[in-house]
């Protein structure tokens, strides 16, 4: 992994050595990037759940609530709320005078809490094909039943009178109080109000839109077709080219936007954004290994670790191939899956991603460190059965005593060894095909005569087929939250999951049938009292490493930035759509060294106690 650098690195890391005297920054103009090959679909947020597109919404609309830079929840739309108390209704009290904008800046109207009865009216309307459906039929009362009669409605040529929405758990009290009544107890309801279903829509402005040739909304299809109550008015959107974006300067909260103007720009690869970075042309750049092994060899001051984010990367085994009854057998063997548990180095692996200190991003569940923090303060994680999981689990001797065990017990079946498993491996991504090699070296270091790994790539056009193929025996992949609650992370993988799908091959990496999983989650979701909660939810995560049906390799994050920007003022939003946010970053007009940094850090934390405190009046 210590690969030599090109010239041209090489030449990038010689200027960022003295771009504390060469190079300058405008802290009042934030130069942010994005990858060619990655750009983004659509502005409507109703209907997108693609963090590419979220990348761009997040800054131009409000919710309910939103986060603080140490992840606490407050007040954003929502002046204030309360729930009753078993936490199946909902109220929010929204602060009145904030205006909807159009892209020309002109007022539209007031933000007002119909706004937010139309956003679930537009969410559970089939005809709109939202990928956001779930997020309001598991959990709100009347959804799922209002959904159904939409889709017979609709199936039926929307002949008749359109199913009322009247049984829906989501009222408008008054011009500026909205309320939702929940199917269960959800205690953790104000998480999900930071997602992006639940941000507000107008209803006269989206229905007058035309609609587009598939029939669904022209919304959000572009930065005219879209109303701002953000932190930002989008100015120019030119796809693969350039995003412009100001400051809205009526924005109720515009104190804590530091940027007058945000430009995102287009580069190639990781590697042209460090260079930009070094010229002054990009506000921040993450790292890529060799450019950061290079930076810490020599000694820069100028290298910053990033913090973790709060979700996991796991190896998913899938016991349903198709090309190998043993390889089934073998994965569906608790001591088969043990001994790759305990026989992975994921410090070898994890290399790619942190080639310094690769320990650092070690994740040891399926959830990240990080996540939730519990009422008692603990991470979640450090709660019940679960602690003792929270350190390094790879042990060759251990991964030997469970290799003999399973090769006992599978030769008793008629299993013949080696077990062949394939990996799935993005074509024409060199970074996981370095990554896939690695993990080939860390499961094959358990002997080549017990298991052997053949590296399998896929493509975006092949995947789904190749997946309902059962092509793939292992696969690299996680969860990211979309709520700050562990049911959200669980019920992915539950036999009915978005990862894990007991039913059919064509969803999910792993497809276990496991309805002692299934009812431990459902038991521990109705349970109200938070730390009684997250402490059978963390139970649950044990077990799941106790039976070694995922093996926790590393945690997004704790990679390797040089930067212009105080990092510890952004956002903290380990669920995701908040994470998106420029409001509350500052600049400086340099870069910023890792001592630096330092004080940056210390100066957060000692602004945390008064963060809690500030935030607890509204989430008591």
């Amino acid at each position: 992994m210590k690969k030599a650098i090109s010239a041209v690195i090489a030449a990038s890391l010689m200027l960022a050595g003295c771009s504390k005297e060469e190079v300058s920054y405008d802290p009042n103009v934030l130069n942010e990037y994005a990858i060619s090959s990655s750009d983004y679909s659509t502005l409507n947020y109703l209907y997108s759940f693609s963090s590419a597109d979220y990348a761009i919404i997040a800054n131009l609309i409000d919710g309910l609530v939103e986060q603080d830079n140490y992840g606490n929840i407050i007040p954003a739309l929502a002046e204030s709320w309360e729930h009753n108390e078993d936490y199946t209704v909902w109220t929010f009290h929204l602060r009145e005078g904030v205006q909807w904008l159009t892209s020309s800046r002109e007022v539209y109207g007031e933000v007002i809490a119909d706004d937010f009865v139309y956003a679930a009216e537009f969410v559970l309307d089939p005809a709109e094909t939202s990928n956001n459906i779930q997020s309001y039929t598991t959990m709100i009362e009347g959804a799922q039943e209002y959904y159904d009669a939409m889709s017979e409605w609709r199936d039926n040529g929307s002949v008749g009178d359109k199913p009322s929405f009247e049984g829906v758990g989501v009222k408008a009290l008054d011009e500026h109080t909205v309320q939702y009544t929940m199917s269960k107890s959800v205690p953790y309801f104000t998480s999900v109000a930071l997602y992006g279903a639940y941000y507000p829509a107008n209803r006269s402005f989206v229905e007058s839109l035309s609609a587009q040739d598939d029939g669904t909304s022209s919304f959000g299809n572009n930065k005219d077709n879209f109303l701002y109550c953000g932190a930002f008015i989008l100015d120019e959107l030119t796809p693969g080219s350039i995003r412009r974006f100001s400051k809205n300067e009526s924005y109720w909260d515009v104190d804590n936007v530091h940027f007058d103007t945000v430009n995102v720009l287009y580069y190639r690869d990781q590697e042209s954004i460090y260079e930009a970075f070094t010229r002054g042309e990009a506000s921040y750049a993450p790292l890529l290994s060799t450019q950061a092994q290079s930076l810490y060899d020599e000694g820069s001051e100028y290298l910053i670790q990033e913090e973790l984010e709060g979700n996991a990367r796991v190896l998913f085994m899938n016991n349903q191939v198709s090309y190998s009854d043993d390889t089934n057998a073998a994965l569906s063997n608790v001591n088969f899956r043990r001994s790759l548990f305990y026989g992975i180095d994921r410090t070898l692996y994890n290399e790619i991603n942190n080639p310094v200190d690769p320990s650092s991003i070690e994740a040891y569940s399926y959830s990240g460190r990080g996540f939730i923090t519990a009422p008692d303060g603990s991470d979640y994680l450090d709660l019940g059965d679960s602690k003792q999981w929270q350190s390094s689990q790879f042990d060759m001797d251990t991964a030997e005593q469970y290799k003999q065990l399973a090769i006992e017990e599978l030769s008793a079946q008629g299993v013949s060894f080696p077990i062949e498993l394939t990996l799935a491996v993005a074509a024409g991504n060199e970074t996981q095909a370095q990554g896939a090699r690695l993990m080939q070296e860390a499961i094959q270091a358990l002997g080549t005569d017990y298991v052997t790994v053949t590296l399998v790539e896929y493509s975006s056009a092949t995947l789904t087929q190749q997946r309902q193929d059962g092509e793939f025996a292992l696969a690299i992949s996680g969860w990211i939250p979309d709520y700050a609650d562990p049911f959200n992370n669980l019920a992915s993988i539950m036999t009915d999951g978005t990862m894990n799908n007991g039913q059919t091959t064509s969803l999910g990496w792993s497809h276990w049938n496991y309805t002692e999983f299934d009812e431990m989650v459902n038991a521990a979701d109705a349970i109200v009292d938070l730390q009684e909660r997250y402490t059978a939810f963390a139970n649950i995560e044990s077990w799941l490493n106790e039976n070694a049906y995922y093996i926790p390799l590393y945690q997004s994050g704790g990679t390797y930035i040089v930067t212009s920007l105080n990092e510890f003022t952004r956002i903290y939003a380990p669920t995701g759509v908040c994470s998106f946010k420029w409001k509350r970053i500052e600049g400086t007009d340099h870069a910023v060294t890792a001592e630096e940094h330092e004080q940056f850090r210390a100066e957060y934390e000692a602004g945390r106690e008064a963060a809690a405190e500030a935030a607890a009046q509204y989430n008591s």
